[in-house]
């Protein structure tokens, strides 16, 4: 017997990830911020503008994930550190182009250039934090490290 009328399904359901913008949410992130695994594991984040901030993410972890969104244009950059140095790998598209990331310590969101709805994605196998993005403008993510 199902435990949700009308379907098949038994036991909980667990809806999606709940979103967030970072200045105006009382628990999203208003400054520079070092996030753990437990607590942005499968968040969205809204990047909603003014300034921008670091964010260190934690070491990787396997089946961690968390996705940014520009929500409204920023003055400064935002900083992504990886928890663990030389770990984030993949790539991002910027105007169409693929950029590789390689062995990077550092993700930059360049400060006027963003594009409302831009977005990236961080994802890890245990030893890996890869990347994936994509952005309307050229030159808009720097990889460091």
């Amino acid at each position: 017997m199902s435990d949700v009328p009308g379907t098949h399904f038994a036991g909980p359901i667990k809806l999606g990830a709940k979103s967030m913008a970072l200045s105006t949410d009382p628990h999203g992130l208003a400054s520079a911020k070092t996030l753990t695994a437990d607590e942005s594991n499968g968040m969205h984040y809204i990047l909603d503008g003014g300034t921008g901030f670091g964010i260190t993410l934690p070491a990787p972890t396997q089946g961690w994930s968390c996705k940014f969104t520009i929500g409204a244009a920023f003055s400064t950059d935002f900083v992504f550190t990886a928890g663990t140095a030389d770990t984030f790998e993949g790539c991002v598209i910027e105007a169409g182009a693929v950029q590789t990331v390689d062995a990077a310590d550092t993700i930059t969101l360049e400060d006027g250039v963003e594009n409302i709805g831009d977005w990236i994605e961080f994802y890890s196998d245990g030893t890996i934090t890869f990347v994936f993005g994509n952005f309307l403008t050229a030159n808009s993510v720097t990889p460091g490290g």
